[in-house]
């Protein structure tokens, strides 16, 4: 690094560079020694570093690397990687102001293509050690801005891995960018909000909630009324003794007493009519009509009169037709008679004596030789 108030390169005079900026301002160029980045400050170089493990030469290697590795490029040979190092270099330098570059090979490799995106995946290293200058040279300030110098053409893709990195990157003629470093005296644009008033029923310090007493309006806890008259606890005056109420005034209940009583009694007397009604419907679903017909004959009635002898008809849900086949007698399944046995035939067996004439031998077969013909349509040719 070098001493304070070094001579700035000639190349910053076409940046417009302000005298007192707020933050540090970065110049980088790369140079065939490695990439000098300094800290400019008043028109002058306080502090500057040069990395030599970065020059055009490991750029160029770089590349190279990454095209083989990422199966861009067949170059598994040394030899074929030895060209297009050298093909990538021939491209590097073709990239400045262009997104692609197609490069005609030599020997083993025949056309070589070469992208912006390509060069900036590949020299990631580089770009985090160019990163890590600038922040050491800015120390606590902020970068304000970086400006490059003419070696940036050599590096297609500085500028904007730079950019990806949070930095202000200006080239000659660019206008510096606006910058906020902050008064000597803070402003207070907001004035501190009150807190609001605590939003709930009991005071933080209190030891019980202060809720709601239902004492207050003359109920318990459960919401019933209260007597009019309470017991002092701590011994207060007895009331003066009163004339003993009437056994009717004892009697009588209170009035939500009353009310509840009343509804206990409908409830009660809705419950026994409901359970008659089930235990009716029950006895006459299982034992059936006749059952409720033999047990409302029995049941003495206020008319003695002729009909008695006749059957009482209980009307019910059941089909008269199906009360009918029902009581029908079963139906016995008979078996079927058993099938005739099949008739049996006699075989006549062959025997030693068997007399008459010999049956007739099959005529020869005709055993003629013939070939096909060679004319169309004809029949075939007879040869035996």
């Amino acid at each position: 690094m070098t001493g304070p108030l070094s001579r700035p390169p000639a190349w910053l005079a076409d940046f417009d560079l302000p005298g007192d900026p707020t933050g540090a301002v970065i110049a980088l160029d790369l140079r065939p020694t490695g990439l000098w980045a300094a800290r400019i400050e008043n028109g002058a170089v306080i502090a500057s570093e040069v990395e030599e493990r970065i020059h055009p030469d490991v750029l160029d290697a770089r590349i190279a690397a990454y095209l083989r590795d990422t199966g861009r490029v067949d170059a598994a040979a040394p030899e074929v990687f030895a060209e297009l190092v050298t093909l990538v270099g021939r491209a590097r330098a073709s990239l400045a102001g262009r997104d692609s570059a197609l490069i005609l090979g030599d020997e083993h490799i025949r056309v070589l293509t070469l992208t912006l995106d390509d060069v900036v995946e590949a020299t990631v290293p580089e770009a985090n050690r160019a990163h890590g200058m600038v922040v050491e040279l800015a120390g606590a300030l902020p970068v304000d801005a970086i400006a490059l110098g003419p070696g940036d053409t050599a590096w297609p893709g500085l500028s904007e891995s730079l950019t990806e990195r949070g930095f202000s990157v200006i080239a000659p003629g660019d206008d510096f960018p606006a910058t906020f470093g902050g008064d000597d005296e803070p402003t207070e644009t907001l004035a501190p909000v009150p807190a609001p008033p605590p939003i709930r029923a009991w005071d933080a310090g209190a030891a019980d909630p202060g809720l709601i007493d239902p004492a207050d309006y003359g109920l318990d806890r459960f919401g019933n009324a209260l007597p009019d008259v309470y017991d002092d606890a701590e011994g207060a005056e007895e009331p003066p003794a009163e004339e003993p109420a009437s056994a009717d005034a004892a009697v009588e209940p209170q009035p939500g007493m009353r009310g509840r009583m009343i509804v206990v009694a409908a409830l009660a007397l809705l419950a026994i009519g409901g359970g008659g009604v089930a235990l009716a419907m029950n006895a006459h679903e299982t034992s059936g009509p006749d059952r409720s017909a033999a047990e409302s004959a029995t049941r003495p009635t206020a008319r003695t009169s002729n009909t008695a002898s006749e059957p009482v008809r209980v009307p019910g849900s059941v089909d008269p037709r199906d009360v009918a086949a029902a009581r029908a007698p079963l139906a016995r399944y008979t078996t079927p008679p058993p099938p005739p046995p099949p008739p049996k035939t006699t075989r006549r067996t062959p025997t030693e004596a068997q007399t008459g004439p010999a049956p007739p031998a099959p005529p020869p077969e005709n055993r003629r030789r013939t070939i096909p013909n060679p004319i169309p349509g004809l029949p075939p040719i007879v040869i035996g």
